[in-house]
Parts: structure tokens; C-alpha cells; sequence
């Protein structure tokens, strides 16, 4: 059976939201992949341990008819763990990105769009707990930023511009006690 975090690796693009904002699910860790699933006219390179260490799919030749990497990706830890999951289109990360901590919950989710972070990209800590979301646009900090204590509480929340911290910021103690706030001046829009 597929416990629940591997199943939310699974879900199409369309439930990347979902599986932004859900807690994980606690586990004993991520049970064994099922090998990486090419998309007709790739092949798979690379192998699951004890093999190796990374799988993908390469075929889509580039302009000097170099193979490139094109379709999903794996990497695993020394247990048979799975490490990260990925889509390569045309050379490029594009699509959905996960990262896991050795216990199997998710460490790090989020998207990639042309080989740059695109949207909202969370952090979770080894128990399953959120620590930070921040939206990025282009590769680049753009949009809203929170971040949590251990215990669940928020620690900041804030917005990026273009990189840069804007608007008005707000940090709270470990008890949930604002400790102050500050406003940032920000570049100007992005096009």
C-alpha cells in the first residue's frame, strides 16, 4: 500500500496546492519506488540502490544533438529511501520538485518552471512540522514569506519584491509574542 506522502508525490500538477499546504504524514519512512517511468521516445539512465543513486529519463537531443535529460527524475538515499523527485522537459527542471529528509516526510516541496523556482515553495522539518512558505517568481523571492517556530507558531510573515524584503514585516517570540514590525521600501514592479 502507498502511504499518503508518497501518494501526494504522485498527484498530478494540478494538486500541487494541495500538497503545499497539507501536513505530512507521519511515517516510518518512504516504502521502495517503483523505477522511473520514461515517456516514449527517452530512456532510463542511471538505477535505484544498490545500482546507483539516480534515475532519470534522457533522449530529447539539444542542438548539437547532445541526449538530454527529459521526463521524471529520482534520487535516493543508501536505504532505498527516496531523496528528491523532479521532471526534466528538454534539458530544463520543470514541474513539480520534492524533497525528502530520511524519515520520509517531506522536507522541501514545490515547482520548477524552465529550471527556476516558480510559486509557492514550503520547508518542512523532519517531524512533519511547516517551517517557512515563500512565493518566488522567475527564480526569484517575489510574493508572500511566512515562517513558524518548532512548536507551530508563526515566527515572521512578510513579502519579497524582486528579491527584497517590502512592505511591512512582522516577527513574533516562540510564545506567539509580536516582537515588532518593520516596513520596507520595494523595488518596482515586476513585469
Amino acid at each position: 500500500m502507498i502511504t499518503p506522502p508518497r501518494a501526494a508525490v504522485w498527484c498530478a500538477a494540478a494538486a500541487l496546492g494541495a500538497l503545499l499546504l497539507a501536513p505530512p504524514t507521519a511515517g516510518a519512512g518512504a516504502p521502495a519506488s517503483p523505477p522511473v517511468d520514461c515517456p516514449k521516445g527517452t530512456e532510463l539512465v542511471g538505477g535505484a540502490p544498490p545500482e546507483g543513486f539516480e534515475a532519470w529519463c534522457e533522449g530529447v537531443p539539444d542542438d548539437a544533438g547532445h541526449l538530454r535529460r527529459h521526463g521524471p527524475a529520482r534520487s535516493w538515499y543508501e536505504a532505498r529511501i527516496v531523496h528528491e523527485e523532479w521532471t526534466w522537459v528538454r534539458g530544463r527542471r520543470d514541474g513539480d520538485y520534492v524533497e525528502f529528509h530520511r524519515n520520509g516526510q517531506r522536507a522541501r516541496a514545490g515547482r520548477y518552471a524552465e529550471d527556476e523556482l516558480d510559486g509557492p515553495w514550503s520547508t518542512w522539518d523532519e517531524r512533519g512540522r511547516l517551517l517557512e512558505r515563500v512565493e518566488f517568481r522567475r527564480g526569484v523571492r517575489h510574493g508572500a514569506a511566512e515562517s513558524w517556530w518548532p512548536g507551530g507558531l508563526r515566527r515572521s510573515a512578510g513579502r519579497y519584491c524582486q528579491g527584497m524584503q517590502c512592505g511591512t514585516w512582522t516577527s513574533w517570540d516562540e510564545s506567539g509574542h509580536e516582537l515588532g514590525r518593520m516596513t520596507f521600501d520595494g523595488p518596482v514592479q515586476m513585469k
